[in-house]
């Protein structure tokens, strides 16, 4: 390993210590949520919220912050998720969910635009490096990477499917499109850093999480069983809005091409499926800085300069003369997809239709009732027609045994009339095979102060749905919520646990086997061709 190498195994050691570090902003930043909700309801007082690993995390940040005189200040500083975050009093938004608010709402917020300077500036400078330095999900994907170099081993040939990098820049287009056409945001709903933030809230403070895990898995056993890196190659609409920003990045990896060999096993490392030799100064490139550490000759560098400046940063060989109109329309083929994409985005933006958009700012798609002090309340925000729903439960995560207050707040949008006619409210229980049992039969409720208001008594620790069913404009429409009560156990953990080892022991045995199988043959082989060159004697 040459000392450059050695120098490049130290960035990779960088790189994976920046994921983790945000990977922990995004993980402290709820904890300190839950916290300032405990510590203004004076829960921690309270032996039952204090009670294994969560409460431990607890008490140690009140360790840190209880001798403060004023740490509030401190505690709003700090509030969020990925999709947008507050860290250290600082709003930060990702450029997608700017993108996609700016598409629903046709309008230009000064706050949003502010939030994303800094990501804009990055990815503007460095390209798509919020993918291979800070987004968490790429340790996922990574993760899956090394999962699939390992079935080889288990006798399982894992599939080479090759899809286009364009598809992202489609999905994304179609993405904003929809959202300004409908004004409903919907990238959010799969970009991977947002549903790994809300499964970070759902497993902190007690909230479903069987969508996200659900989200996060198909995406690793596809490539891991299909197409290598398929979600950050060819689909993340997040990594394809990073790289048009970051079309004319000047810092790039460039190549000297009196030190390259021709080895190719900086293309072997690229995790983008690029070819570093032609393609690293290109959109696609998001300088991970994997094929440096690779190549031994030293032959692939950072370097900083502008898309059509590569010669005064790469030693090439002379190019046969070409004519200024082949190379103009050389340089139409080659950047025509982040045109028509650019292009596209432009036309949605400037269309006049109205449309109503949402983005809580730093919340999932629930938020935790802060402005009196007790324990969190849940709150789940919905809509059906003209109506804006929110359903509210307190506790928010309801103890078995003991009644819980839920409440429906029904109004109408356009309007701002409350909704006065009665509605139908069912309660069950999610069973991990069967159907779901019913915990609450329908019951119909009046409006009540401008609200529905219901007492509902959870039988034991478990995942229920609460079904709200409101008359709109003569139809009955279903709303289902989804709740959480007590510390369910985990039984579908446990029984993915069995089955995922049943898995690897058929795997190993049947791998075990194939190995077997095949050195039986190769020495049967081996005697036979020794047999055939014995001498023949009479």
């Amino acid at each position: 390993m040459t000392r450059n190498q050695k120098k490049h195994v130290l960035i990779q050691v960088l790189r994976h210590c920046c994921q983790l570090l945000v990977l922990a902003v995004m993980v402290g930043t709820v904890y300190l949520s839950l916290y300032a909700h405990y510590h203004a309801a004076r829960a921690l007082e309270d032996e039952q919220f204090t009670r294994g690993f969560q409460g431990k995390v607890l008490l140690a940040i009140d360790d840190v912050i209880a001798p403060m005189d004023n740490p509030q200040p401190l505690l709003d500083s700090f509030k969020g998720t990925l999709w947008s975050l507050r860290f250290a009093g600082f709003d930060l938004t990702d450029p997608l969910a700017a993108a996609e608010v700016i598409a629903g709402s046709k309008t230009f917020y000064a706050p949003l635009l502010i939030s994303i300077v800094l990501p804009v500036l990055l990815a503007l400078v460095l390209g798509r490096v919020y993918c291979s330095w800070m987004c968490p999900a790429g340790l996922l994907f990574e993760l899956s990477d090394k999962i699939r170099r390992v079935l080889p081993f288990a006798e399982i040939k894992p599939g080479q499917v090759k899809f286009s990098h364009g598809n992202k820049y489609v999905f994304l287009a179609t993405g904003l499109a929809f959202t300004a056409v409908v004004g409903l945001p919907v990238l959010g709903h799969i970009y991977p850093p947002a549903v790994m933030s809300r499964l970070a809230h759902g497993l902190i403070y007690g909230t479903a999480i069987a969508g996200t895990i659900t989200i996060l898995v198909v995406m690793m056993a596809f490539e891991i069983a299909v197409s290598p890196r398929w979600w950050c190659r060819t689909m993340c609409p997040g990594g394809a809005l990073f790289g048009l920003l970051g079309w004319i990045r000047p810092v790039r990896i460039r190549l000297d091409a009196k030190r390259c060999t021709g080895c190719r096993d900086c293309e072997v490392v690229c995790p983008m499926g690029l070819d570093p030799v032609k393609q690293s100064y290109g959109i696609e490139c998001d300088n991970c800085a994997l094929c440096l550490k690779s190549c031994g000759e030293d032959a692939l560098i950072y370097a900083i300069g502008l898309p059509g400046r590569k010669r005064a940063y790469i030693r090439q060989r002379p190019a046969p003369r070409v004519s200024l109109l082949h190379k103009v329309g050389d340089s139409i083929r080659k950047r025509r997809r982040p045109i028509a994409s650019i292009t596209a985005v432009i036309v949605l933006l400037a269309a006049n239709a109205t449309a109503y958009a949402h983005h809580i700012l730093g919340l999932p798609h629930y938020s935790y009732k802060e402005n009196y002090p007790q324990v969190p309340t849940l709150e789940y925000p919905a809509s059906t027609g003209p109506y804006d729903i929110v359903m509210t439960s307190y506790p928010g995560v309801p103890t078995p045994g003991e009644a819980a207050n839920v409440a429906f707040y029904i109004r109408n949008r356009e309007t701002d009339v409350p909704f006065g006619s009665p509605v139908t409210v069912r309660v069950l229980q999610t069973a991990t095979f069967g159907r779901n049992k019913t915990i609450l039969h329908e019951t119909r409720i009046e409006p009540l102060d401008k609200t529905h208001k219901l007492s509902v008594t959870f039988p034991e620790d478990g995942e229920f749905i609460v079904e709200l069913t409101v008359d709109v404009e003569g139809q009955p429409e279903v709303i289902p919520f989804l709740m959480v009560a007590g510390q369910p156990t985990a039984t579908t953990s446990i029984l993915a646990a069995i089955g995922g080892g049943l898995v690897v022991f058929i795997i190993t045995i049947r791998a075990i086997k194939i190995k077997a199988r095949r050195r039986r043959l190769i020495g049967q082989s081996a005697n036979e061709q020794l047999a055939g060159r014995a001498p023949v004697t009479a």
